[in-house]
């Protein structure tokens, strides 16, 4: 049974979007608004995987959609969270069975409580790691409120929707200095597709994730996304060659004032003949699969 659904105040923006959204679907048409005024059609066929990198600006947010139920990897920033409703709406996302918040960082968590209070979340993944900030307190009452199970985020656990299976990977320390290598890392397997969730996690967690892994294939992806927006505390040259990705993903915001993504990580992807993708160039980015060789929208 769905939970009760609380009422979120909303900016004239989202309220058009959700509008817009409404009167196309009586129309027959459906699709998915970015924030820079791209569409995705995105229905999920049986045997489809769907993985969603969505544009929230300066921020991360991923939706992974199966035919089973659907995964939400962190949720934007508290100003994106009106656009970020307006595209999981678009989608008809109503139930999700895991929502992982990589970190406690607002640029990941800001739409948490949003999504807490409006989708019927089954399961919460969280790493060890708190904040004093309104937007952690308010993400920790809405899990409270809505009763939401809660798991640890622990190396090598695993959870399944369908077929498709989660690894986390880390944070495998307990003792960071640095709040952003507390990332969730995820690999999402489906077939022979796998995709790596990295979150902030820096080149501590990197390292870590490589003395634990790398000679398991475990690092091994088709789709990366770009650890902290393409900053260059991740990305380590040693962590991509243990990755060995086709596609680098990057959720970064346009004219963004930390100067995301960097040159050198541009570089060293172009060098490794990656195939880039860009929120701040493209807008929300999509790609499918069947259990082989993912697709891009």
């Amino acid at each position: 049974m769905a939970k009760p659904r609380r009422k979120q105040p909303k900016t004239l923006v989202g309220v058009m979007l959700t509008l817009l959204i409404t009167a196309l679907a009586a129309l027959g048409v459906i699709f998915v608004p970015d924030m820079l005024g791209n569409h995705t059609s995105a229905p999920v066929s049986g045997g489809e995987v769907q993985f969603h990198f969505i544009d929230v600006g300066q921020g991360d947010a991923a939706l992974i959609r199966t035919e089973k139920g659907d995964i939400l990897i962190d949720a934007g920033t508290n100003s994106s969270e009106d656009e970020l409703k307006a595209y999981l709406d678009s989608l008809g996302v109503t139930d999700i069975e895991y929502a992982v918040f990589t970190h406690p960082h607002e640029d990941h968590i800001g739409g948490a409580d949003m999504v807490l209070n409006t989708y019927n979340v089954k399961c919460v993944v969280l790493p060890d790691a708190t904040a004093t900030s309104k937007t952690f307190e308010r993400m920790m009452d809405a899990i409270e409120a809505e009763k939401c199970d809660v798991m640890e985020a622990v190396p090598d656990k695993t959870f399944k929707v369908g077929e498709l299976t989660c690894t986390i990977l880390a944070p495998i320390s307990t003792s960071y200095t640095e709040t952003n290598n507390y990332s969730v890392v995820i690999r999402a397997d489906y077939g022979d597709t796998s995709v790596l969730f990295t979150g902030d996690a820096e080149v501590d967690s990197e390292a870590e994730m490589l003395n634990r892994y790398q000679f398991k294939g475990t690092l091994d992806c088709d789709i990366l996304k770009a650890g902290h927006h393409g900053s260059d505390t991740s990305s380590s040259q040693a962590f991509l060659d243990a990755v060995t990705p086709v596609h680098a993903v990057i959720s970064v915001g346009e004219g963004n004032t930390y100067d995301h993504p960097k040159q050198e990580i541009l570089a060293r992807y172009e060098a490794m003949k990656l195939e880039i993708h860009r929120t701040d160039k493209e807008g929300s980015i999509v790609f499918t699969s069947t259990g082989g060789e993912p697709s891009k929208q």
